[in-house]
C-alpha cells in the first residue's frame, strides 16, 4: 500500500464521503476517489479531498465507504485467508444460510465458541466477498480462524422464515412485514429481516411462518447479533450453504 493511504483522514468528511455508498456506474463522476491497490474481491480507493477509504466490489456494482473505526479490520480482512474446516461447513450447511440481494455474502445464524473462550449464542457466520465497512460495531467483528466450534442456535429463526423475510419487499419506510407464529399459536410480525427471535421466553426455534398477510399482529424488530464471523467467499458456497 502506498504511504499516503496510511495518513489520517481529515476531521470533517467531504461531501462525497458523507455518503455510505455510490453506485459503481457513477464512479466516473467522483474523480476525487483514487484507486490505491487491488484488494481481495475488489479494489481499495481513497478520497483525495478528505482521506476516507472506499471499497469497490469486484463486480463494480457499488463502491462503499469504509468507516474510519473499521479500517484496520478491513485491512486485516484483506490480508487474511479466512476458511473453515469440513466439519464446520457441514454444520453450517445443515442450518442453512440466506444470500443477500447482491450475492455479496451468505449469512448463517449459529451458536459459536471461539479461541478466547467466548460463547456467542447469537452469532452470524458471513461467507463474504466484502470487508466489514460500515454497519458493524468493531467489537462484534471476528474471523474464521477464531472459531473452535459452531452449532445450531436455539434463537435462530428457521430457514424458511429467514428466506421469507429476506425476500419480502418493503411496504413502507423500514417495514417489510412477514407473519410468524409460535408453538402456542401466538402470532407476531417480523418488521424487517433478521436471523434471531428472543421474546418473552419464546426463541427462534419455536417460530414458524403463519401465512398471515394483512392485519399485522405484534410487530417485532430484528434481534441483534452478538458477533459476526467473517469467512472468505468460495466457489459453490451458495450451493452448499443456501440450499438448506
Amino acid at each position: 500500500m502506498s504511504t499516503w493511504a496510511g495518513d489520517k483522514p481529515r476531521a470533517r468528511p467531504c461531501r462525497t464521503c458523507r455518503l455510505d455508498s455510490i453506485d459503481g456506474s457513477l464512479l466516473v463522476e467522483h474523480p476525487e476517489l483514487w484507486r490505491v491497490e487491488a484488494w481481495k474481491f475488489g479494489e481499495l480507493y481513497r478520497c483525495s479531498n478528505c482521506g476516507r477509504h472506499w471499497f469497490l466490489h469486484e463486480h463494480r456494482r457499488k463502491i462503499s465507504r469504509i468507516h474510519d473505526t473499521l479500517l484496520s479490520l478491513a485491512q486485516h480482512w484483506n490480508r487474511s485467508r479466512l476458511v473453515l474446516n469440513t466439519s464446520q461447513l457441514s454444520v453450517l450447511a445443515s442450518i442453512g444460510g440466506v444470500v443477500d440481494y447482491y450475492k455479496d455474502y451468505v449469512a448463517i445464524p449459529c451458536s459459536a465458541r471461539n479461541v478466547s473462550g467466548q460463547q456467542h449464542h447469537k452469532a452470524i457466520v458471513l461467507v463474504a466477498r466484502q470487508p466489514p465497512h460500515f454497519w458493524y460495531e468493531p467489537q462484534m467483528v471476528h474471523w474464521a480462524d477464531e472459531l473452535i466450534s459452531v452449532v445450531p442456535s436455539p434463537f435462530a429463526l428457521p430457514l424458511e422464515v429467514r428466506r421469507a423475510s429476506r425476500e419480502k419487499r418493503e411496504e413502507s419506510m423500514g417495514f417489510a412485514p412477514v407473519g410468524i407464529v409460535d408453538k402456542q399459536g401466538k402470532e407476531y410480525t417480523l418488521g424487517w429481516y433478521g436471523e434471531f427471535f428472543d421474546k418473552q421466553g419464546i426463541r427462534g426455534e419455536e417460530i414458524r411462518l403463519s401465512g398471515r398477510r394483512k392485519r399485522w399482529r405484534e410487530i417485532v424488530r430484528p434481534e441483534p447479533a452478538e458477533a459476526y464471523y467473517f469467512v472468505d467467499w468460495f466457489d459453490r458456497c451458495e450451493g452448499m450453504l443456501v440450499s438448506g
